[in-house]
């Protein structure tokens, strides 16, 4: 690749937590720096009604705010944001780093790939009406919100049943549902379900509407005899569709497990060299956004390591 094809150092697919964090430390480290984005703020983040767990954050504020002020400041620090759908890539030695964005080709040193997971299933009913109204989707984010309260955890996996139980240290009461009537749950998770005292696990009952006019008041479920039935509660957590990551754009260049994220090391680095990926489009055990914002700034790191063949300061961002 000639050195004239490069147009930036390191080409950022995706903003949210991940993406602008490794923004802001790769502008930092003097390096050119082009984030692709469908919208300047997007992503799950985005769309999260209220965070509480993000550091600096006293006061629980909207996930929009503070991925605005996180955009914000990798702006001013010197990170050029295209508002554009990365169509693909191609990833070779011979034509380097290229990414497709929507009416430009971008070549870059490095690139890091923070596309993030998208639940791209259906909506139950009133589920998009109620969102941040007594709808959630993270125990670790909003069940503090919840304390006190009689709360729906909808499941079909070991995941809704986790959440359940970690629930069950905030609220008062907490209804477990599942569709499936014999639910595959480990020994020792389906005990300590037992044990917790205020979880009620009710199967083979598949949701059909969240109820409420201004907040959640309950779901209506039909059970395996199609019978309705009215569970009462002051929020629901959906756990009933994993999430899909974006790497259809890939278009294989990258080594992905058998759901569809992308491999990496603790470097962040992919099975392309130069290629790093960060938040929630890489496999992993914890899904939260400010693990996305660290793994952002460890790409980034990784990336400038990459470029100049060398050791990367271990206080980057300390003058």
């Amino acid at each position: 690749m000639a050195q004239g094809d490069v147009t930036c150092d390191v080409h950022i697919i995706g903003g949210g937590p991940a993406g602008y964090t490794a923004a802001i430390y790769a502008v930092r480290a003097n390096l050119k720096t082009v984030v692709s984005t469908p919208s300047a703020l997007s992503g799950m983040m985005a769309m999260a009604p209220e965070v509480g767990n993000f550091p600096s954050q006293v006061e629980p504020v909207a996930g929009r705010e503070i991925l605005s002020r996180i955009h914000e400041q990798a702006v001013r620090a010197g990170a050029e944001i295209v508002l554009e759908s990365v169509a693909g890539v191609n990833f070779s030695e011979e034509r380097g780093l290229q990414v497709f964005g929507g009416a430009q080709l971008h070549v870059a040193r490095a690139v890091i790939v923070c596309t993030g997971a998208w639940n791209t299933a259906q909506k139950t009913p009133g589920e998009e009406d109620l969102l941040g109204r007594g709808v959630a989707y993270c125990v670790a984010c909003d069940g503090p919100l919840f304390a006190g309260e009689t709360v729906i955890v909808a499941g079909a996996d070991p995941l809704a049943a986790e959440e359940a139980l970690a629930l069950s240290k905030i609220a008062e009461k907490v209804v477990l549902t599942m569709p499936n009537p014999s639910p595959d749950l480990e020994e020792d998770l389906a005990a300590a379900l037992e044990a917790a005292g205020n979880v009620e696990v009710r199967t083979g009952l598949r949701l059909r509407e969240i109820l409420g006019d201004k907040a959640v008041e309950g779901a209506r479920y039909t059970d395996r005899s199609g019978e309705e039935q009215i569970v009462e509660g002051a929020g629901i957590f959906m756990y009933l569709r994993g999430n899909a990551p974006a790497t259809e754009f890939l278009m294989g260049a990258l080594d992905l497990d058998e759901k569809g994220y992308i491999i990496t090391d603790e470097m962040m680095q992919t099975s392309f060299p130069g290629v790093f990926a960060a938040g929630d489009v890489r496999r992993k055990q914890v899904r939260q956004q400010v693990v996305a914002a660290g793994e952002g700034a460890i790409a980034a790191l990784a990336a400038e390591r990459f470029i100049r063949g060398g050791e990367v300061r271990a206080q980057r961002g300390v003058k």
